[in-house]
């Protein structure tokens, strides 16, 4: 090769090291920057996971080329640490015990996709629901938090989800959020919370834009022998994906169709979606931060971490895949094998033991989260 084409190609590699540079640590600053105001940050927080592996592959190769230039991207893993720990969940020998410690409170939070509502095949949309039950069976968890969960309201009527739930899988009390009347008015989504400990109390706290969206974040106070906690759940909204979506997406990724025209669709879609997320979160945070007893939120926050979202429900609780998980953690099915929109943050009164997915086989778009934690002595 001679010394102009290769002055060439690695001042070109250069230029592309520094892109990525930007990149990355523009979606190390998402969790801190509102996304409306600096949607490119929100953006970029999207495209950290690959962006970073690609810092990492330019560092390596810049010490066998031009070693100086090795330390722009060398100092940028440095700076991005704390991304890339709540990103990737780096606990490669992590593991997960299937009997339950006696001390230890299991929680399960699970997105259940309406409990195929939608679903145009009633066979497969029973099939799907006898899974979700032998899932829910099967963890033996204490507690279970589901999101986009669906019922009928009336006692003993056939479409009651909710009853046949807490009386086959032994879960005595619940509280649902009923948000979102459907059918008749005897059905309804929301979240719901399952309990086999007792709940002392509950309540319901709607978010302030019913116009756009009709969510809310439940709290049951949980009598824990001689303590009481609470567990919040919630789902955000951010925008809702149809089939035109989803081909824009397919277009940007295959380079086909109307690339551009797709593209400034979607940034434009995910901006006013983000804006949207954003407040839903500063309302769940200020719900969180009138919390007098140790708490925990489990949830889909239809979020990733490297978001303004999570930083502000997150806030300095701790994320318990940050903190025992292994990899990415996905719990969405579709778009990106990097996204993690579900979560489970504690504060300092509890102690985790463990984290593992629910892994969906088509019953529902999520998988879910199953936590083992302590209280810890006072």
């Amino acid at each position: 090769m001679n010394s102009t084409l290769k002055k060439r190609l690695t001042g070109s590699l250069f230029i592309i090291n520094i892109g990525c540079i930007v990149l990355a640590l523009l979606g190390a600053l998402a969790p801190y920057a509102d996304p409306f105001k600096y949607w490119p940050v929100a953006i970029a927080g999207l495209l950290f996971p690959g962006v970073i592996v690609l810092v990492v592959f330019f560092g390596i190769t810049w010490l066998f080329i031009k070693k100086k230039r090795a330390l722009y991207s060398l100092t940028t893993m440095l700076i991005c640490i704390p991304a890339v720990y709540i990103t990737f969940g780096i606990h490669p020998f992590s593991s997960f015990s299937e009997p339950k410690d006696k001390a230890a409170l299991r929680v399960l939070s699970w997105n259940v996709g309406l409990m195929n509502y939608t679903e145009t095949d009633t066979i497969v949309a029973i099939k799907n629901n006898i899974t979700i039950f032998q899932k829910i069976k099967a963890t033996n968890a204490d507690v279970v938090c589901l999101q986009e969960f669906f019922s009928e309201i009336v006692p003993g009527h056939h479409y009651n989800i909710m009853d046949s739930l807490a009386r086959n899988l032994g879960y005595p009390y619940y509280y649902f959020s009923r948000d979102v009347a459907k059918v008749d008015g005897n059905f309804f989504s929301g979240s719901i919370i399952f309990s086999r400990h007792k709940i002392v109390d509950s309540s319901r706290s709607v978010f302030p834009l019913t116009g756009l969206y009709a969510g809310s974040i439940i709290r049951t106070g949980i009598l824990m022998d001689k303590d009481t906690i609470n567990v919040y759940t919630s789902r955000l909204q951010l925008m809702r994906f149809q089939g035109d979506e989803y081909q824009e997406l397919h277009n940007i990724k295959t380079v086909s169709g109307n690339t551009i025209s797709d593209t400034k669709s979607m940034i434009g879609k995910l901006r006013f979606g983000y804006h949207f997320l954003s407040q839903q979160a500063d309302f769940i945070r200020a719900v969180l931060d009138s919390s007098q007893r140790p708490y925990l939120f489990a949830g889909d926050l239809n979020n990733i971490p490297l978001s303004y979202t999570y930083g502000k429900v997150k806030a300095d609780l701790n994320d318990a895949w940050a903190n025992k998980g292994r990899g990415f953690g996905r719990t969405f099915q579709y778009i990106s094998p990097t996204l993690r929109l579900d979560h489970f943050f504690y504060d300092d009164h509890f102690k985790l033991l463990q984290i593992k997915r629910i892994l969906e086989e088509g019953e529902t778009d999520h998988h879910g989260l199953l936590v083992d934690m302590t209280i810890k002595a006072k």
